[in-house]
């Protein structure tokens, strides 16, 4: 039996000469093979380099001259732009609701009505929109056990904003006494600054919080 022809093109022995279609045919099978699959290295465009470094560089030259030195006590959050420049003018009242929303809110409610039985009502109560020098002890030293507050007993407890706590200065303790005392429909007047540093010095050597007995002796209705 004879061999059937073939599709197939058929290359030269070893021994045998090539010729140029031979060269061709191996030639096509090479180009039909693929690289083996491997890791390059492409290099980082030198644009983007200076790009990078540029951005780098305008970063350290804006902290530098915006960045306040890192200073904690640069920021005011009482600043508004205005048309001309010139020194921060602090808004007691603003301050006051910023701070008690911040501090007093969770325990005296927004509405100031309190917690029955926990925390007492700072609207419409006597120990508020009495004497201011009170009010001011309360928030320098804090208050602890009970106190009768329109006829509702409390037994909470209020901590410290004066130095052995937050360390208000005091603008804030006036400021949010201030604001406690005008709001809630109290209409009582604003804490002077000077009556917070009055109340300090004369209290400076109180540890501990008040007791509403104190309290009491020293302000009564």
């Amino acid at each position: 039996m004879s061999d059937s022809p073939t599709n197939r093109q058929q290359l030269p022995g070893d021994d045998a000469p090539y010729d140029d279609d031979d060269i061709h045919i191996i030639h096509s099978q090479l180009m039909r093979e693929k690289d083996e699959p491997s890791e390059g290295f492409s290099p980082v465009p030198i644009v983007l380099l200076f790009l990078f470094g540029g951005l780098v560089f305008w970063g350290g030259v804006y902290i530098a001259n915006f960045g306040g030195k890192f200073r904690w006590d640069v920021y005011d959050p009482n600043w508004e732009p205005g048309m001309t420049a010139g020194p921060a003018v602090k808004d007691k009242w603003k301050t006051g609701e910023r701070l008690f929303m911040n501090n007093c809110k969770a325990c005296h409610q927004e509405n100031g009505a309190g917690v029955p039985g926990s925390y007492p009502p700072l609207a419409g109560s006597s120990w508020v929109v009495g004497d201011d020098h009170r009010i001011v002890k309360i928030l320098l030293n804090g208050l602890s056990g009970p106190i009768d507050v329109e006829g509702s007993s409390y037994d909470g407890a209020m901590p410290s904003y004066g130095p052995s706590g937050a360390g208000w200065d005091d603008f804030k303790i006036a400021a949010v006494a201030t604001w406690v005392r005008g709001n809630f429909d109290n209409g009582a007047p604003e804490v002077a600054e000077e009556t917070v540093a009055e109340v300090r010095a004369e209290t400076a050597g109180k540890s501990g919080a008040w007791s509403g007995a104190e309290l009491l002796d020293a302000h009564p209705f």
